[in-house]
């Protein structure tokens, strides 16, 4: 009997040990399962997972708010994309482009007649000047001029005699000597005159205007159409053929300065087409062409200078500008591609906002080639995703402000 009733009581002791086990075992495996759905780290079999969609980061929809923003969306779509070189350039003057005035001789100013800023054409009066020395040699032209026409008629008289034998050959000889010497004479006065600014048209009417002494005047007119740059000009100023008095600069067509990498020397050429935007037109594409390309490399960057023309009719372009210069080296036939103002840089990862049902979705994009307008997109988007294109930078400050972490539920 007492060997049944130890029996009993293991058995019992056995029996209970067990049910508290099992019942420990439920409690812990229980808690556990509710941990892991509240996190969101298991998932159903079969479920889709989109691995560049964050899905801790949706932004509710608020209609007011985002008029507010101005917020605007594209559609992300399949183009063909041109394949570029991107550098940073600056907008220069054209060189053959740029006259500066100066006066041939001592002289002193008597009128101005053109301000910095005034828009001119080629041959437009600028102002007037005053030589003694213009004087001078006004009456030795006049003399020289006189001369020649006195021997001319000399040498017709003795011609004919000659050919008549009236006179000898010497005397005939020493006539059409004196003629030459006096047609020499003669230019020599009139190359002076025009070296020193004279223009052929006023040599033999000299304008009197603006002073006193006759012939003593001279003109400076513009040797180009354009806009007045620069003045140094007022009226009794004595002015000499080392100072500038104006500057005029044409517009209507301009230089953009770049600087290649040797890296991508080999893909440019003279003639390839350059698109440039500038940000006072940030709509607007100005076409240009290459037309020089640096024989020698800078030391210091390894990097090489070209140089673009582009027309600019409208003179909208202006020396001193910073643009955006984008050497077109080919094209990329279909592609997705969306606007490149929707991609944002985010700790070192390029995203952009979705916008679906629900919201907008931050999105991770891995992107290929960029063109001046698009990027292509290699993975994170599908064609007909509707993309933020403006505001898209409040939402991201939305997103941060919210508290929610943009990488939770990220799957690696």
């Amino acid at each position: 009997m007492k060997i049944l009733k130890i029996l009993a009581a293991l058995l019992l002791v056995f029996y209970l040990s067990f049910m508290c086990t099992g019942n420990t075992e439920k409690e812990h495996a229980h808690p556990g399962h509710e941990h892991s759905e509240q996190a969101g780290h298991v998932h159903e079999a079969g479920e889709n997972i989109d691995p560049f969609q964050e899905t801790g980061s949706l932004i509710p929809i608020e209609g007011e708010w985002e008029k507010l923003i101005g917020l605007e969306t594209a559609e992300a779509k399949m183009m063909a994309i041109e394949l570029v070189i991107s550098v940073p350039g600056q907008i220069v003057p054209n060189q053959n482009q740029i006259a500066v005035v100066s006066p041939f001789i001592e002289s002193s100013i008597n009128c101005v007649f053109v301000n910095v800023g005034d828009r001119i054409k080629k041959g437009e009066l600028l102002a007037c000047l005053s030589s003694p020395e213009i004087g001078m040699q006004r009456a030795e032209y006049d003399k020289a001029k006189a001369e020649r026409e006195i021997e001319n008629q000399n040498y017709e008289r003795k011609y004919k005699l000659h050919q008549e034998n009236i006179i000898p050959d010497r005397s005939f000889q020493e006539a059409e000597l004196n003629k030459k010497v006096a047609e020499v004479n003669y230019n020599y006065a009139l190359k002076k005159l025009l070296a020193l600014g004279i223009r052929a048209d006023e040599i033999d009417n000299p304008p009197s205007e603006h002073s006193e002494a006759v012939g003593s005047t001279i003109h400076l007119y513009a040797p180009i159409s354009g806009i007045v740059t620069f003045r140094d000009a007022s009226i009794g100023q004595k002015v000499n053929n080392s100072m500038k008095m104006f500057e005029i600069i044409n517009l209507e067509k301009v230089w953009l300065e770049a600087d290649i990498f040797e890296k991508d020397l080999t893909k440019i050429k003279i003639g390839q087409k350059v698109k440039v935007r500038v940000s006072a037109y940030l709509e607007e594409v100005f076409i240009g062409k290459i037309f020089y390309i640096g024989s020698t490399l800078t030391q210091e960057t390894k990097t090489i200078k070209i140089l673009v023309e582009i027309n600019n009719k409208l003179e909208k372009l202006k020396p001193g500008m910073f643009a955006n210069t984008h050497i077109v080296i080919g094209e990329k036939r279909e592609t997705l591609v969306i606007p490149k103002e929707a991609v944002l840089e985010d700790e070192n990862l390029k995203v952009v906002f979705v916008k679906e049902k629900e919201g907008y979705h931050r999105h991770v994009i891995n992107s290929g080639i960029e063109s001046d307008e698009f990027v292509e997109v290699l993975s994170g988007l599908s064609v007909g995703d509707i993309i933020v294109t403006r505001g898209n930078y409040q939402l991201k400050s939305k997103l941060k402000m919210s508290g929610v972490d943009p990488h939770a539920g990220h799957v690696h």
